[in-house]
């Protein structure tokens, strides 16, 4: 959900560009060829799982700004990928950015008041997995579980099967609690943030009220002042 490192804000580089694509060709590549020796359709669902990721990734971030904006919340930032960014647009109050490399992404929003801060923070981080679980759900009652779980040879299915694997697999994965740490500090997963949500004081959301994201400076700052840079938890 908050930013997990410190954003690197130059423009994509030719040389950067050239290196993640030899990248992106060489994974899939591997896949490519897997699948094709020895072909069998099933052996798609591999190759189709790391295709949902990125389009997972992005509903994964949507569902934590969604679930900010309905409990009243002001959304500032959704960054989806890692590195440099590559596009730069607004969606409502939020500024979207897309970055080179698409294996990660967080949302950042503020508190507008002090009701149930605790309540509404566990519910933001757990947006995010749940929308992704919620597509798992819905996928498998809509073809059924007898077909959800079966071995096809269709490819239609193979590609609804992948996808709610995909889905699933992920929601699970970021519901586990854990950190990773970066730069001397500890970073939370959105399952570790559900459970901090609830230890945070109230001072820790008062703090947050009022701060704005700029995207003249790409920073955010409080409404009121024009001193030091707001630093994100």
């Amino acid at each position: 959900m908050y930013d997990p490192a410190p954003q690197d804000r130059g423009p994509v580089s030719p040389q950067d560009a050239l290196a993640c694509g030899l990248l992106l060709l060489l994974i899939l590549g591997l896949f490519a060829a897997d699948v094709f020796s020895n072909f069998h359709p099933v052996k798609l669902s591999a190759l189709l799982v790391v295709v949902f990721w990125i389009p997972l990734l992005a509903l994964h971030e949507a569902g934590h700004a969604l679930m900010a904006a309905g409990l009243g919340w002001y959304v500032g930032q959704i960054v989806i990928g890692m590195g440099r960014p590559i596009s730069r647009f607004r969606v409502g109050t939020a500024a979207v950015e897309v970055r080179m490399v698409p294996v990660e992404g967080f949302v950042v929003s503020v508190p507008t008041n002090l009701e149930l801060p605790s309540l509404k923070s566990a519910l933001i981080y757990f947006a995010g997995p749940g929308i992704e679980l919620l597509l798992a759900v819905i996928l498998l009652f809509a073809v059924g579980p007898d077909q959800m779980l079966r071995r096809s040879d269709d490819y239609g299915m193979i590609v609804v099967q992948s996808l709610a694997l995909a889905a699933a697999a992920q929601g699970i994965m970021n519901l586990v609690p854990h950190g990773i740490w970066k730069d001397g500090r500890e970073i939370a997963n959105d399952g570790l943030g559900i459970i901090r949500s609830f230890t945070w004081p109230q001072s820790h959301f008062a703090d947050m009220i009022g701060h704005r994201f700029d995207d003249a400076t790409q920073e955010w700052r409080r409404e009121d002042e024009t001193g030091d840079d707001w630093q994100r938890r």
